[in-house]
């Protein structure tokens, strides 16, 4: 069985979802899964091109073919994936490839709770009193059988918010590594959450 598939919903991120690719670890136990949600830029190219030109990274590519919004995307890479974890990563965002390794290599339990630094250096720290402060997957690994018939809310505000809380109510076994293995690009604009505080359409 595959140890992790790392699932990436895409959109309009031409040069930045190269980064993240860049970045991800080359081995054989884990999958990366992206998912272009009608991107009106050159992303899908750009993705289809790293394949090709990287056949060492296990990389599998969907289109929606039109925007269909991020929660819908991120459900159907959920189904796709094979791993015994997942990890959703933010198509703009990046790993420390070392740490990432180490983490993936100490899966354990329900839930691995990974720390973030975002663009000035400071840390996000994920604890049992801060993790529904910081909800998003994106700081965690999840077993998949653990989360099965769990989806992101389409349409609403704080999709992540939703899911973590039907996934808290299944008393999951949580790992607090305190381990920082994940750059969140933020706060940078055009992002999700730069547009959402600015009311620029999402989509």
């Amino acid at each position: 069985m595959l140890k992790l598939s790392v699932i990436i919903p895409v959109w309009n991120q031409e040069e930045l979802v190269i980064r993240a690719m860049d970045h991800l670890p080359r081995r054989d136990d884990i999958e990366i899964l992206v998912r272009d949600d009608g991107s009106t830029d050159a992303t899908l190219a750009n993705l289809q091109k790293y394949k090709e030109e990287h056949p060492e990274l296990n990389l599998t590519i969907y289109s929606n073919g039109e925007n269909k919004g991020v929660a819908y995307t991120k459900n159907l890479l959920l189904k796709d994936a094979a791993g015994e974890y997942v990890h959703i990563h933010d198509s703009d965002d990046y790993v420390y490839t070392d740490l990432y390794n180490y983490l993936i290599n100490n899966l354990e339990g329900d839930i691995v709770c990974m720390n973030l630094e975002i663009n000035d250096g400071s840390h996000f720290i994920l604890t049992e009193r801060t993790q529904r402060g910081y909800c998003a997957q994106i700081a965690r690994f999840i077993r998949r059988e653990f989360i099965e018939g769990i989806q992101f809310p389409e349409g609403v505000y704080g999709d992540d918010w939703y899911f973590a809380e039907e996934m808290l109510k299944r008393k999951p076994r949580i790992i607090y590594s305190y381990v920082t293995a994940y750059h969140y690009n933020y706060p940078r604009e055009g992002s999700l959450y730069w547009r959402q505080i600015h009311g620029v359409p999402l989509c």
